[in-house]
């Protein structure tokens, strides 16, 4: 079980002053627990977690939101999505500037 995708703020989004991360899971059963940590502490409130969607090859997706303030983002606060099936757990870790120069 890992968070396949993880995925940054965009641009336009960023622009209006909002910021949201994306964290896509798959896994073969139909129910994960995501978890939300910035800079290593658990967060509660801005998390939007769908219900797992059966995929074509039998595995399950969850996908994830949390909305940010921008500022956190700008100031380059690292964000932890974990995702736990049973005794399995991952991570992944995302910030700004572990990520690709936005494209202009």
């Amino acid at each position: 079980t890992q968070p396949s995708s993880f995925f940054p703020p965009s641009a336009a989004e960023l622009q209006s002053n909002k910021a949201t991360l994306v964290c896509l899971s798959s896994q073969s059963v139909a129910f994960a627990h995501v978890t939300w940590l910035s800079a290593g502490s658990p967060l509660s409130t801005g998390i939007s977690t769908s219900t797992a969607v059966q995929q074509p090859d039998q595995t399950f997706q969850i996908s994830s939101y949390l909305s940010i303030q921008t500022s956190d983002w700008n100031t380059d606060q690292v964000y932890t999505c974990k995702v736990s099936v049973g005794s399995h757990t991952s991570e992944k870790h995302i910030n700004k500037s572990a990520c690709p120069t936005e494209q202009q």
